[in-house]
């Protein structure tokens, strides 16, 4: 009887599969470098749980799907791994198009989202009151506010009045526009010009026409990293004179340091591998001995505490209950490479991470992603071009 009842037991053991998690990134298309990065963060959170015991006392298992960047192909990968391999949570989400058009079959399954991208509106109206949605990425308005308060710097200490803004025809740089330009005006700046574009087209001849004829100080655009090149090609080209070039994409082209054309241009980043945080010094350090490089795209540590938390919540929570385990993530207080990390209420979700306050500005200035604003995060003066 004592044999039959340890038999069962075991037999119960090895029928108890690993916690599964299921990670939809952008591995192709416009958000690829955020994905690919994104995807590494997740390596190496995943080396490290499973060292430190994995989750429930087997080793964490992810099952990656490529989106494409794009709401056709992120839609059946996601009903893939959610119906067919079966994953317990899922992860990743960069784009804001295709997180929109997941929203629909999340909210069907009932799935437990552990989101780190997708920062427009839409997604935040898609995903509101849905108990199982936690964000990470700051929303486009925290992003706007940290941006808006550097303008302003720039303006005290530049004079600069004039904003052209050009930005792309998706969720990402469209949600909100009439919003943004309101907001410019009302703390005293001229947008002289509000242009959209196709991302990915390349076609920035007439755009920056419009612009150099307009003549700003700060030339604002919202896009993604294969505008970049084309669009700083066609500035160069017709030599857009302007005090500041900013984009905000969510990764730049890999390599775009490098090219002269990259040249004083200033970007925004939650993180960068200078950031002085232990926490960043340490991830810094794993990447590197991981990859054998260090990567400045702020989606690879995202990515990283994404997983190293939603892996501790589930392990406090002692299963994979998705009210245990919301329970304990939001109940997230540990320090990040960037900064704290903890969950509130944003203006319609639940669970909101971080925040305006972990924004930093930088120039590209030799060759690197160089600190500008926060002033106190600053390592070298910005360079005013006009």
């Amino acid at each position: 009887m004592k044999k039959m009842l340890l038999t069962g037991v075991l037999l119960a053991l090895s029928g108890a599969g690993a916690v599964k998690v299921g990670v939809l990134l952008p591995l192709s298309g416009a958000s690829s470098v955020s994905g690919q990065a994104a995807k590494n963060g997740y390596l190496l959170a995943l080396d490290e749980i499973n060292k430190a015991g994995g989750v429930l006392g087997q080793p964490l298992e992810l099952d990656f799907a490529d989106d494409g960047s794009a709401p056709a192909k992120a839609v059946p990968e996601f009903v893939r791994l959610v119906t067919v391999d079966k994953v317990d949570f899922m992860a990743g989400g960069v784009s804001s198009a295709t997180s929109i058009a997941i929203s629909g079959p999340a909210k069907q399954y009932n799935t437990f989202m552990a989101w780190i991208g997708a920062a427009a509106v839409p997604v935040e109206d898609a995903f509101a009151g849905y108990p199982y949605f936690f964000h990470y990425h700051p929303w486009s308005y925290y992003n706007f506010e940290a941006i808006l308060d550097y303008f302003k710097y720039l303006k005290r200490s530049k004079g600069a009045k004039n904003i052209a803004i050009a930005y792309e025809d998706g969720p990402f740089g469209s949600a909100g526009i009439d919003q943004t330009v309101a907001l410019f005006k009302k703390a005293g700046f001229n947008v002289v010009m509000a242009e959209k574009f196709k991302t990915g087209s390349g076609n920035f001849g007439p755009l920056v026409s419009k612009a150099k004829a307009a003549k700003p100080d700060i030339f604002y655009w919202v896009g993604y990293d294969t505008d970049a090149l084309p669009l700083a090609t066609e500035i160069k080209q017709q030599n857009l004179n302007v005090g500041l070039i900013y984009g905000t994409p969510p990764s730049w082209p890999v390599g775009f340091e490098k090219n002269p054309l990259s040249d004083n241009i200033a970007g925004l980043s939650l993180w960068l591998p200078s950031s002085p945080q232990a926490e960043s010094r340490k991830f810094v350090a794993a990447y590197k001995q991981k990859f054998g490089n260090v990567t400045e795209e702020y989606f690879a540590p995202l990515a990283y505490v994404n997983l190293k938390t939603l892996a501790a919540a589930i392990n406090r929570a002692g299963s994979t209950d998705k009210d245990k385990v919301a329970a304990e993530l939001a109940k997230t207080n540990v320090p990040t490479p960037f900064g704290p990390l903890t969950f509130s209420k944003s203006l319609k979700t639940q669970y909101q991470g971080f925040k305006a306050g972990n924004w930093l500005h930088f120039q590209f200035l030799g060759d690197s992603r160089v600190p500008v604003y926060p002033i106190k995060f600053a390592q070298k003066p910005m360079v005013w071009s006009k």
